[in-house]
């Protein structure tokens, strides 16, 4: 634990876990199961889509990639927000593109994580926080984790679920995924694995037992029927719209 932090856990005594998986595993289902746990769930990726239209990052982005990543179409907004599918269609295509963006957004997305990480631990109204980050190997957001837990499912119910949700093609998901580490090494790398791959209630009994496990005899290891913080974004002016095909960071439910 840190320095005068009692506890178990790295930062006293709240563990923080890593969720991650392949795009279209249920990764967000999973963590929402967490959540009535009484878990508070960041999601990096809505952290990473608020930040880029806050200042300083919207700046840097803009100097950056220039006008044409801006959403103009947004006529009442005094400051356009950054159009994601723009700024998408250049980094995915670009991996030294891809590099400056994240530059850019994973700083403060760090300091974002690591400000609720340290408000949970010292308030400990929470059985865990859980930062759910498809990225967290390739941007060392690990090192914020005491675990991390990987929701495997088979390829085949991705893409029949990112074609149903996304309107994705089977290329579309190879390329996204491309830009970041393999779901093998992934899966090696992580501590612990919760498979998906046949019903909700499969799931939930999975989920159910794991949780039990890696909790048994602490006080973590209880659910909660009260309404838990589900993300820890912070605050834009500009709206943003959903993920799609295009949309950076190169992240993935």
């Amino acid at each position: 634990a840190k320095p005068g932090r009692a506890g178990r856990w790295r930062n006293g005594s709240i563990p923080v876990i890593g969720l991650i998986g392949g795009i279209g595993s249920g990764k967000t289902l999973v963590g929402s199961m967490f959540a009535e746990r009484g878990a508070i769930v960041i999601e990096a990726d809505a952290v990473g889509h608020s930040l880029m239209n806050q200042r300083p990052a919207r700046d840097k982005i803009i100097q950056k990639f220039g006008s044409r990543v801006l959403d103009l179409t947004q006529s009442g907004e005094a400051l356009p927000p950054i159009d994601r599918k723009a700024l998408g269609q250049i980094v995915f295509n670009d991996e030294k593109a891809r590099r400056d963006l994240e530059a850019i957004l994973h700083p403060a997305m760090r300091k974002t994580f690591e400000r609720v990480i340290d408000r949970a631990t010292r308030q400990a109204r929470t059985t865990a926080v859980v930062l759910d980050a498809a990225i967290l190997f390739e941007a060392g957001w690990n090192q914020l984790c005491d675990m991390v837990v990987f929701i495997d499912c088979p390829r085949d119910q991705r893409i029949a679920r990112v074609s149903a949700t996304r309107g994705w093609t089977p290329e579309m998901l190879d390329a996204r995924e491309k830009a970041q580490i393999s779901l093998d090494d992934k899966k090696k790398r992580s501590d612990h694995v919760i498979p998906n791959d046949t019903d909700l209630s499969s799931l939930r009994a999975a989920v159910e037992s794991w949780w039990s496990s890696a909790f048994r005899g602490s006080k973590n290891n209880r659910a909660t029927k009260s309404t838990p913080t589900k993300s820890a974004a912070p605050k834009s002016r500009s709206k943003t719209a959903e993920p799609s095909a295009d949309s950076p960071p190169s992240e993935g439910e």
